[in-house]
């Protein structure tokens, strides 16, 4: 019997010390983290014999022979790109194939000779396209399930799949230790392991690679529900001194603009889990605040600072970005400036003298509100006196990292807050053992802003239109999803004669000239800190009239005078990032429109964009967009590690997730009992 997270990779015949190298630096040292290595698609390899047959949203296989010699073309640095054209027969149109950074395939293809090609034909103003195909040489024996890897550290897709195909001979005749409890495999009807390994990367029907699929996500909820219910077990044993009732009114009359109802009645819920309890002591608070873009959160969050404070405790609120945090950091000083409660910021980017002045601060008896990013926890401080830790956006935030935050605090209420509003079976799960606020109201003077969908080629009016904006004394915002165009994609737009993908920094060269005299500044993800507070402080003075960004800008910029955003290439972004963006204008009393650009004619793409245009409540975008995309498009790009799974996160089946649950508190009840 052998277990597969213990079983090297360097067990499998082929796995050489370079080999290796390139798996470890991937995070693939055993054979379960090679297996678990999914096919990002299957393909179906059985061809197709006319153009006709094919549509440019649905990739194809087309078996062509090859009507020009390959040759190399050079890219202005130097790179090259294999070109040829191969047709289907004299009947059909010419198709012109391209391959990027792959030089080595000059060789590969002769005149006259057959290749069975997969992916998708795209028509440009020159012709027919397949830009960087798979490829084979025709056998008559066509897979409809051939399973496509992605490419791993400097290992290619091809080696990744005769690796995973070493890895289940190896198996295949050996019994293998399961990483769920066989009970639970009989309960739920689940494959075993090794089964489910197989029915995925060997397939042989579409409905036994789902169940494989549905073990593994099943096993991933389980994991996640099993810590999140022994973390909240852990919590609940946590009593904190129960705070005294303050004068909130004083709080109220102090602010510039008057709450809503709803942020009234959550305030009203927090001060009773601070201070519900007649006895010294009471459970420690553990709440979610949920609201639609622009609900309020940041007011509400600064209520529950306001108990703790007067009450002698420090503070913290923990933001996923430096943007954010200096927005809550400008906020938050202006609200208690009245009261003479210090506010301090520490982000990556603070220098050692200010953090150890800090550091400093925090050990004293004074109370503190402390705003930071991801630093907080990294930093090792342990401040004096910390009543309440408030993390916003926390689907940023793994659990463990909520959980680091909380060991900071010798009284660790927590209030956690998200303004991408999630569906109900999915909230229920990702925060079980919260209690959950809901602000479904928005505060007064709200305008709803405007959406419109455009193609490219109405532009021009949209910059007439930002102008007249700008003329006015309006600000306002161009998104883009790039911060600059790859070479491949650069050269994809130019041989299509369609350069429809813009990115930031040449939507920027292209604006500053455009819409001159008006300032138009420059914002993404690559600027150093220091350079993205200075235009975001900037353009919140009225400096700059127009920023070009990045979705840098998705969360927690406020800036009441900007009433108009354009958004390049919609069709790259989920519903709820398009809502986030949206949010950034209609802060102010004026009315304001978002403007979604699109080049594509993509049925199901257009459908999701005409809902966000008719649509302006997040909950109601958020489910749609759980429908048609899955949760992990509700946590922004995965890189960032905002979404706790890997085989899960498309999961919509409410079932599965309640199942999941229910195995896992009868598990955890099973074992504390033993």
């Amino acid at each position: 019997m052998i277990d597969l997270k213990k079983e090297s990779v360097k067990t499998l015949s082929g796995v050489g010390q370079k080999t290796a190298l390139s798996l470890e630096n991937a995070g693939i040292c055993t054979l379960y983290d090679l297996l678990c290595r999914f096919p990002r698609a299957y393909e179906n390899h059985t061809p197709v014999f006319s153009l006709s047959e094919t549509s440019p949203e649905h990739p194809a296989a087309l078996i062509l022979r090859v009507t020009t010699s390959p040759r190399v073309a050079y890219t202005p640095t130097k790179k090259r790109i294999v070109r040829f054209s191969a047709r289907l027969s004299e009947k059909e149109p010419i198709i012109n194939i391209a391959f990027f950074n792959q030089p080595y395939l000059v060789s590969t293809f002769h005149v006259g000779e057959d290749y069975l090609f997969w992916g998708k034909i795209v028509k440009g103003s020159s012709g027919y396209f397949m830009f960087s195909p798979s490829f084979e040489k025709p056998t008559g024996v066509y897979n409809e399930m051939e399973p496509v890897y992605p490419s791993v550290s400097a290992l290619g897709p091809k080696k990744i799949k005769k690796l995973v195909n070493t890895a289940l001979d190896y198996i295949e005749d050996k019994e293998v230790i399961d990483t769920l409890p066989e009970e639970i495999l009989k309960e739920e009807g689940l494959f075993d392991i090794k089964t489910a390994f197989f029915k995925i990367h060997r397939p042989d029907s579409k409905l036994s690679c789902s169940a494989g699929i549905k073990r593994f996500q099943f096993e991933e909820l389980f994991n996640f529900s099993l810590l999140s219910l022994r973390m909240s077990e852990k919590e609940d044993l946590k009593l904190v001194p129960s705070m005294k009732r303050v004068n909130l009114e004083e709080f109220y009359a102090s602010l510039p603009f008057e709450l809503t109802g709803a942020q009234h009645r959550v305030i009203g819920e927090i001060e009773k889990d601070l201070t519900s309890s007649e006895k010294s002591t009471t459970r420690a608070m553990r709440r979610l605040v949920q609201g639609d873009v622009g609900s309020g959160k940041t007011a509400v969050a600064a209520g529950a600072m306001f108990i703790a404070v007067k009450n002698g405790y420090k503070c913290t609120i923990m933001a996923p970005t430096e943007i954010l945090a200096r927005q809550h950091f400008n906020t938050l000083e202006k609200y208690f400036s009245p009261f003479n409660i210090p506010v301090l910021i520490l982000t990556g980017s603070t220098r050692t003298s200010e953090r150890r002045e800090i550091e400093k601060k925090l050990q004293e008896k004074d109370p503190i509100i402390l705003v930071g990013t991801h630093a907080l926890f990294e930093s090792g401080i342990t401040p004096y006196k910390l009543g309440l830790v408030i993390t916003d956006e926390q689907h940023r935030f793994g659990v463990k990292q909520r959980e680091k935050l909380l060991s900071m605090a010798e009284f660790p209420n927590s209030l956690i807050m998200s303004a991408t509003p999630i569906p109900r079976t999915l909230a229920m799960f990702l925060y079980a053992g919260l209690d959950i606020s809901v602000l479904d109201e928005m505060p007064k003077g709200r305008q709803k802003t405007e959406t419109f969908l455009i193609p490219p080629s109405k532009k021009e009016r949209m910059y007439t239109f930002i102008k007249e904006q700008l003329e006015q004394g309006h600000q306002g915002y161009v998104i883009c999803p790039l911060v600059e165009q790859s070479e491949e994609e650069q050269l994809y737009s130019d041989m299509m004669s369609s350069p429809d993908l813009i990115s930031a920094e040449e939507n920027y060269a292209l604006l500053s000239k455009k819409l001159s005299p008006y300032k138009v500044g420059l914002l993404h993800g690559k600027m150093k800190p220091s350079e993205k507070n200075a235009v975001m402080e900037d353009f919140s003075k009225g400096n700059i009239d127009l920023v070009v960004s990045t979705t840098v800008v998705e969360v927690g910029v406020d800036v009441p005078n900007a009433t108009v955003m354009a958004i390049e290439n919609a069709e790259r972004f989920g519903l709820a990032t398009l809502h986030q963006l949206r949010g950034r204008i209609g802060r102010g009393s004026a009315p304001s429109q978002c403007i979604l650009i699109t080049p594509s004619s993509s049925h199901d793409a257009l459908e999701r964009l005409s809902f966000l245009c008719r649509s302006s409540n997040g909950f109601e975008i958020a489910e749609y967009d759980l429908e048609k995309r899955g949760p992990g498009d509700f946590f922004g790009y995965r890189q960032h590690g905002e979404m706790p799974f890997v085989f899960a996160q498309n999961v919509t089946d409410p079932t599965l997730i309640k199942r999941a649950q229910e195995s896992a508190k009868k598990y955890n009840k099973t074992i504390k009992e033993l």
